[in-house]
């Protein structure tokens, strides 16, 4: 025998409350994947910051290593210092725009704190001890920084062994679009750039100088 319709209810409409969550919760992820996929993320949006990455999807990349890097001389202060936008690539995010410093620039930004630091001591350029022991001491904070980066990221690339490979240049590795991630620290210094907040490096972390 057949149970009666009126027992069912409960049932369909517990089922209908867990299908109506579980669309809801498909909308926003396809949302936030489609903005991702058009480069339209909201820099004023508020997220659980879990995880902890700028919000949104960046395109693959493949990069084939060039040694030597004949595009950055390691005397070009100019070219190496562009590879990291303006105020270190700081952003902000949220309704407040919660300031945040973004991984890859800190670890660029001590890149070129190693090689400023290699270069003056290599040409004499440090006018003082001072000048020589601040830089010194960024330089031990970089390594570090790039050394649990490093770990962190583990790149597992294999790179054949032999004296023509050495470096491991003409290998290709997957990556993550570097291009389309500067894209969006561009917009969003761009997003914010009417709105004042003092987005200054704390004292222990300032540009390096010869002459201190």
């Amino acid at each position: 025998m057949a149970p009666p319709t009126s027992s069912l209810l409960p049932l369909l409409a517990v089922l209908t409350a867990i299908s109506t969550l579980l669309n809801v919760g498909l909308f926003h992820r396809v949302q936030e994947v489609t903005h991702g996929l058009s480069g339209t993320r909201r820099h004023n949006s508020d997220y659980s910051y879990v995880p902890g990455e700028i919000p949104g999807y960046f395109r693959p990349a493949a990069m084939t290593f060039e040694a030597p890097d004949s595009q950055y001389p390691l005397d070009d202060d100019h070219k190496w210092g562009s590879i990291v936008p303006p105020q270190r690539g700081f952003i902000r995010l949220g309704s407040e725009g919660k300031p945040w410093a973004v991984a890859m620039y800190h670890q660029l930004h001590c890149v070129n704190g190693i090689r400023f630091s290699y270069v003056a001591a290599r040409d004499g350029l440090f006018k003082t001890e001072k000048a020589r022991a601040g830089a010194f001491a960024h330089v031990n904070h970089c390594f570090d920084v790039l050394r649990q980066s490093l770990l962190c990221k583990s790149d597992t690339t294999l790179i054949p062994i032999g004296a023509a490979n050495q470096t491991g240049a003409e290998v290709a590795r997957r990556c993550r679009d570097w291009a389309q991630v500067r894209e969006y620290i561009d917009s969003n210094h761009e997003f914010w750039r009417d709105v004042p907040y003092n987005m200054a490096p704390p004292a222990n972390q300032t540009e390096t100088s010869y002459h201190e």
